[in-house]
């Protein structure tokens, strides 16, 4: 079994120096080794705790800081997809994930439209679930900013499905994602422009041949609208754990920010080595107050403000500290205001997702 492969290849070649734990708030809490827990597991210890196996955010950092390479999140993984086969998974904390993704890809939020007047588009704006909820009118003027900019441009509002694949739910993960490539397909795009860090993870795994630019770059090219101006503020940059191996799409982010006139301050935790903000894994619905010890370990980490590419790592970590997402720098004239504001609520971000979906096909922005 693919399950114990990866139990006993963690079990066999962990030399338990302490690297991975000492920077885990999950393995620190629940062993003193990945061997520890491989073995806990492989010996039915923790069968009936599926708790345990539900809080690793399947961050990776684990495997980065490893001089084994040893992954304790695909080991959690497989364990999660045994769970569910078994029908022990995913948890009953869980229920608000399944809810969200169902609203997201609904008829009150999905949508497939290619630039007006046109029937197809071979580019294609995919903003995901996360940042539409966070703010509609942000998602609305860049969408507008790079149709104007890159003309053909159409935008698909639905999921990627990779709520889905992180609750081990692989079946229920392909008919999701199955249906976000049937969508772009129909639009006949080749190219994607995505605004959600989880989202370019997950196309790039299992988008065929289609052709990924983050939002950063796709605004890069497209330029910065001409009342965009910083003023040399410096933010600490924190990068999202689904783009730890992405380094040139790390570095398009950081040109963008300073293009925009701002400065960044480097976490000591950046890049390859990047700490997840609490949300990763869906940890968060299934241990919230291990989540919260993730959240506040990142966010006290920062010396300023806080500064995301990713609207869910804004929304956790702004429980703890004043965050803003890149976008809002450039289509919120407001941010500074935005900047202390506390994460919305999942009604709230609902309906924000509903309200995008009306501002796109009437085409006016809602004051």
């Amino acid at each position: 079994m693919a399950r114990m492969k990866e139990l006993e290849k963690i079990i066999e070649k962990c030399i338990e120096c302490g690297m991975c734990v000492e920077n885990c708030e999950f393995l620190s809490h629940y062993a003193t080794s990945p061997r520890e827990l491989a073995s806990r597991y492989a010996t039915g210890e923790l069968r009936d705790e599926p708790q345990i196996v539900y809080s690793c955010s399947l961050c990776g950092l684990c495997q980065e800081l490893c001089p084994e390479h040893l992954d304790v999140g695909k080991m959690s993984m497989d364990l999660r997809e045994e769970l569910v086969k078994e029908g022990r998974g995913p948890l009953k904390g869980h229920s608000f994930v399944k809810k969200n993704q169902e609203y997201a890809l609904s008829d009150s939020f999905s949508l497939v439209m290619a630039e007006a007047g046109k029937r197809d588009c071979k580019r294609v704006f995919f903003p995901g679930c996360s940042l539409p909820g966070y703010s509609p009118s942000i998602v609305f003027d860049c969408y507008n900013h790079l149709r104007e900019n890159l003309p053909g441009t159409g935008i698909v509002l639905g999921c990627c499905g990779k709520q889905t694949l992180c609750l081990g739910d692989r079946p229920g993960f392909k008919k999701v994602m199955d249906q976000a490539l049937e969508a772009l397909k129909s639009l006949g795009t080749s190219e994607i422009i995505i605004a959600c860090p989880e989202c370019y993870s997950t196309f790039k795994e299992y988008g065929t041949d289609l052709t990924l630019t983050f939002v950063s770059d796709a605004l890069l090219k497209a330029g910065l609208p001409e009342s965009t101006k910083g003023d040399n503020r410096i933010f600490s940059l924190h990068d999202s754990c689904a783009t730890r191996l992405e380094k040139e799409l790390q570095e398009s982010v950081r040109i963008l920010i300073r293009k925009l006139g701002f400065e960044i301050e480097e976490m000591r935790y950046g890049k390859e080595k990047t700490r997840c903000c609490g949300m990763g894994g869906m940890l968060a619905f299934a241990n919230p107050k291990l989540a919260g010890r993730f959240t506040k370990m990142r966010a006290e980490e920062a010396g300023h403000d806080l500064l995301t590419y990713c609207a869910s790592c804004r929304e956790a970590l702004s429980n703890y500290r004043p965050a803003l997402h890149i976008l809002d720098l450039i289509f919120n004239h407001e941010w500074e205001e935005r900047n202390g504001l506390p994460p919305l609520t999942g009604k709230v971000r609902r309906k924000n997702q509903t309200k995008l979906k009306a501002m796109l096909m009437e085409g006016y922005r809602d004051k």
